[in-house]
């Protein structure tokens, strides 16, 4: 009966290397170790880079630059939706809803509002009230806590329309692979004896006419 194996977890720096060389590869599916050791490094990367664009540029264009650079974990992330058998929509509508939630604060000036440092308490308010803000935080929420839980979920160990499973194997293919080695090995070891075996026949051959 055939037997599904895991195959073994990815390190930090092979994740990352993988993740680097597919970044606008949409297709197939990532395992849980290929998308958490890469969000991992992607965090602090991009809070490192979100303190130094706040220290020199306006607020809306720091959170813009910053929302721009989750396009490094874009394609992993999709991955590892499609591994779970979920849809890259998922993905699409949260980073709509971050960025319209950026531009919709600037424009009705929240932003302003928020940043100033005598900043009226009525005003501020508006953000717990605004029904566009609420709607889009709304949107925003849903979609994060969703792909949080998606890519907490096991890859499917079955195929799927996105492809093969990148973590689990069939126990029958892994016989093979194992046996493989062995066969070749026993069949060098017969092609060493033959030549032996054909050199003690000749010998003999002479050694017989002689007798006779």
């Amino acid at each position: 009966m055939e037997k599904l194996i895991a195959k073994p977890q990815l390190g930090f720096t092979e994740a990352n290397q993988l993740v680097a060389s597919r970044l606008t590869d949409f297709n197939g599916r990532s395992r849980r170790s290929e998308y958490w050791w890469t969000m991992l490094s992607f965090l602090i990367c991009v809070f490192l880079i979100s303190k130094a664009l706040s220290a020199f540029l306006p607020d809306v264009l720091a959170s813009l630059i910053t929302a721009a650079c989750w396009f490094y974990v874009y394609g992993v992330t999709v991955r590892r939706l499609q591994d779970t058998g979920k849809s890259k929509w998922w993905v699409i509508v949260s980073w709509a809803a971050t960025f319209a939630s950026t531009l919709y604060m600037y424009f009705s000036g929240l932003t302003d509002t928020l940043a100033s440092v005598n900043a009226n308490p009525q005003a501020a308010m508006k953000v717990f009230t605004d029904p566009g803000l609420i709607l889009i935080g709304l949107v925003n929420l849903v979609t994060f806590v969703a792909i949080l839980i998606f890519c907490c979920l096991d890859s499917k160990p079955e195929p799927n329309k996105y492809g093969e499973s990148p973590k689990y194997v069939l126990a029958k293919e892994e016989e093979e692979v194992a046996t493989a080695p062995e066969t070749t090995a026993a069949e060098a070891e017969e092609q060493v004896n033959e030549p032996a075996d054909e050199v003690k026949d000749n010998a003999e051959e002479p050694a017989n006419d002689q007798e006779v």
